[in-house]
């Protein structure tokens, strides 16, 4: 991927950051100008609709209508160009599924060079990289039963480590391959780098070259992000992404969300969700697409002393539509309440949460005490408090499981159909 864009191109890049507004604004909407048309005039979906070229503002936008998944699904050969020379330079691509069916859909063959360019501009950003130097990701790799539980993609120079094999056992030796890689930046997904985080403090071990953490994928919830401070000890960048490559988002040194302007833009939905329009999908183009994600709104202006005037957003994920939780009377609880409580209890290390069809509970956690019934009568007191009379089980595990599809763990799962 490294060389599909050369060093010219990648410095024009981190330099778009630091332009003034107007020349953002202005590359923003040439972008923006160009999928509108390219969508007009070969999706069949949009093709009813007229926007003004000669006076064209951000504004011409919202004459589109908001689209989800379940849009795109009913109405899939809508959404396909009428020309079959744009399905050949294009990919298909498609999300895990992990919450449901896999969405399918079809994105430009140099969208992965694309997203690289502004995933390594992220990085360089944190002030610890430079294009070509080696980055440690846990995530993204999950071996089969036998092969080592690393590997190297020599072409990007990324160590991969598995985020499923993170034991006291096998401690020692992540360490080992981080400290030897040279690496300043340990990639992850939040749950798996605090699993590591805790496992390399009970070893008592320590990492010598990580200057940055990034995570993503995941909900950063203030457990794992003051546990991976307090341990590893250096700043955490979160970055949102998605694998529509609609938008991506990065923190800056100073924590604010910045949008990545020239790559998508973000409307904040009246519900607070995050509604994104690409504007380097030519194939397939996603406008206004919602993505279910639930922002935290936090009025911080669009200014910001890192130097970078890309727009704030919001000040961060809350989690996504379907992960909130309800009461018998169908009130919605967000799941922020619920990070809140169970971050008060220190002896919990880590939890998931599932709410049945029934809106009963269920709470899985891996406590760092063995006497845990002191400690589940007061969970049980925590979620009395803020969801009422709800029925909730508690179990104790020793670890909890991955999506073997994703990698992930999520944190809050809703089965409740409203």
């Amino acid at each position: 991927m490294l060389k599909s864009f050369s060093s010219s191109q990648f410095r024009n890049a981190i330099e778009i950051p630091f332009k003034n507004k107007e020349t953002i604004d202005k590359i923003k909407l040439d972008r923006l100008k160009y999928i509108l048309n390219y969508a007009i005039n070969n999706i069949p979906y949009y093709k009813n609709i007229r926007i003004d070229n000669n006076n064209f503002t951000l504004s011409e936008l919202s004459k589109f209508p908001i689209i989800n998944k379940t849009i795109i699904r009913d109405n899939f050969e809508l959404f396909l160009p009428k020309s079959n020379k744009v399905i050949s330079r294009s990919i298909s691509s498609h999300t895990s599924g992990s919450s449901g069916q896999p969405f399918h859909f079809y994105v430009p063959k140099s969208s992965y060079t694309i997203e690289n360019m502004f995933l390594f501009r992220a990085w360089y950003f944190t002030g610890v990289y430079q294009l070509g130097d080696p980055v440690i990701n846990l995530r993204s790799y999950s071996p089969k039963s036998g092969e080592k539980y690393w590997s190297h993609d020599k072409e990007n120079n990324f160590i991969y480590l598995s985020a499923f094999n993170i034991n006291e056992k096998t401690i020692s030796e992540y360490v080992d391959i981080i400290n030897k890689s040279g690496s300043k930046i340990l990639r992850g997904y939040p749950s798996s780098i605090y699993i590591f985080s805790i496992e390399m403090h009970k070893a008592n071990l320590q990492l010598n070259n990580i200057k940055a953490v990034i995570t993503s994928s995941e909900t950063l919830i203030p457990l794992y992000k003051a546990k991976i401070q307090e341990i590893i000890n250096v700043p955490i960048f979160d970055w949102y992404g998605l694998n529509e490559r609609v938008v991506t988002v990065q923190q800056c040194v100073n924590g604010n969300y910045h949008n990545n302007d020239d790559y998508g833009i973000i409307e904040i939905g009246f519900d607070k969700h995050i509604i994104g329009t690409s504007l380097h999908n030519d194939v397939m183009p996603f406008i206004r697409y919602d993505t279910s994600d639930i922002a935290v709104i936090k009025d911080v202006g669009n200014k910001c002393e890192c130097g970078i005037n890309f727009s704030i957003p919001f000040q961060g994920i809350e989690g996504r539509s379907d992960d909130l939780l309800y009461k018998f009377d169908n009130t919605p609880i967000p799941t922020v309440n619920l990070y809140t409580a169970l971050y008060e209890i220190e002896e919990i290390a880590q939890f998931k949460l599932v709410q049945l069809e029934n809106k009963s509970l269920e709470l899985f956690i891996v406590l760092s005490i063995k006497n845990d019934s002191l400690y589940l009568e007061k969970i049980e007191k925590l979620f009395k408090n803020r969801l009422g009379p709800l029925p909730l089980k508690i179990y104790t595990l020793d670890f909890i499981e991955r999506n073997l599809i994703t990698g992930k763990i999520k944190t809050f799962e809703s089965k409740v159909k409203l």
